[in-house]
């Protein structure tokens, strides 16, 4: 693959899984359940994105919500890195979930169910799980999507934003693409959410896959990342 398209992929993968962090309602407070998104054509979110497996290279990433069409939101992606700069778009539904995008290093394709990666309302101790029946494009054969989420105790974060109230957000997804020689990819993410800006202001991400083809399975990192908010601006202004 042409690392530019890598590259593309990476970014649409980082900025899919942080809009679904950027969708909650700023009125609420820490310590209280966090309702489903209620955003505003202009909401902007800023991050910077260090790159731990580039020994810590930096890329800036800015979501804007650009379209509503009664609850679904138009999500335009603005990713800067070294490289150059691209730009994507993705839609989700009024829970914050996926309707169409990439999970992960893949082109954008439709989830049917949308991909729940967080599940409003966030209330401390919550857990969920969801299963995406899919077909493989490369195989076409069915497979499944699994992702597993856990909402753990509130505290304080800082980012170059400012000092943050977040919720604590676990989660866990396992995609569709396993191999003969190699397992699914897994997907660990923690997300520190913070209300007043109605979006993650801290997500550190881990994926790694391991080889089944051998009699010592290694298991190969592909990406560990953290994002941290630099800045929020809210539309509707």
């Amino acid at each position: 693959m042409h690392l530019s398209r890598l590259r593309l992929r990476m970014a649409q993968a980082w900025g899919g899984c942080v809009f679904l962090a950027l969708a909650g309602c700023a009125s609420a407070p820490v310590g209280e359940a966090v309702p489903a998104p209620q955003l505003v054509v202009g909401d902007h979110w800023q991050y910077k994105v260090t790159d731990n497996l580039r020994r810590g290279a930096v890329s800036q990433l800015d979501a804007e919500v650009m379209a509503l069409s009664g609850r679904v939101a138009r999500i335009r992606f603005d990713y800067v890195d070294a490289a150059g700069q691209r730009e994507w778009f993705d839609e989700y539904d009024g829970e914050g979930a996926l309707r169409t995008g990439s999970l992960y290093r893949e082109p954008p394709r439709s989830f049917n169910p949308p991909a729940q990666l967080l599940a409003f309302p966030l209330d401390q101790g919550k857990t969920w799980r969801q299963t995406i029946d899919t077909v493989r494009t490369d195989t076409e054969l069915n497979d499944q999507i699994l992702i597993y989420g856990r909402v753990d105790t509130p505290g304080t974060t800082i980012v170059p934003a400012g000092s943050f109230s977040a919720v604590y957000v676990y989660r866990i997804v396992q995609l569709d693409d396993e191999e003969f020689w190699r397992t699914r990819t897994l997907l660990r993410a923690a997300i520190w959410y913070a209300a007043e800006v109605k979006g993650a202001v801290r997500e550190s991400r881990d994926a790694q896959y391991t080889e089944k083809d051998s009699s010592d399975p290694a298991t190969i990192r592909t990406e560990a990342i953290t994002l941290e908010l630099q800045s929020f601006r809210p539309g509707g202004n």
